[in-house]
């Protein structure tokens, strides 16, 4: 689990990127099978690498990515943007 504080950059990416990995998981979307995406589904429908969703998702890497990209993921798991920067215990 990585602890970030608030004051370094990668907080808010820490917080994204576990909030697009539990809405991919638990996912009412048009495209959900089973309530669920995989990543390369995910990948697939935003027009994006598997390898950007993996590292997204991942907690070894430490990927950055554009608010574009957050926006095309926002889009296919029909959850609205703000949603992905609301800091859970999961």
């Amino acid at each position: 689990m990585n602890n970030f504080n608030e004051d370094d950059d990668r907080y808010i990416y820490d917080i994204v990127s576990k909030n697009i990995k539990y809405f991919r998981m638990h996912n009412q979307s048009k495209y959900a099978k089973f309530g669920k995406l995989t990543q390369a589904e995910l990948a697939e429908y935003c027009d994006l690498s598997h390898s950007l969703i993996a590292n997204i998702e991942s907690k070894k890497v430490q990927q950055y990515f554009s608010i574009a990209v957050l926006y095309r993921i926002s889009k296919v798991l029909e959850v609205d943007i703000k949603e992905f920067f609301i800091e859970r215990k999961f």
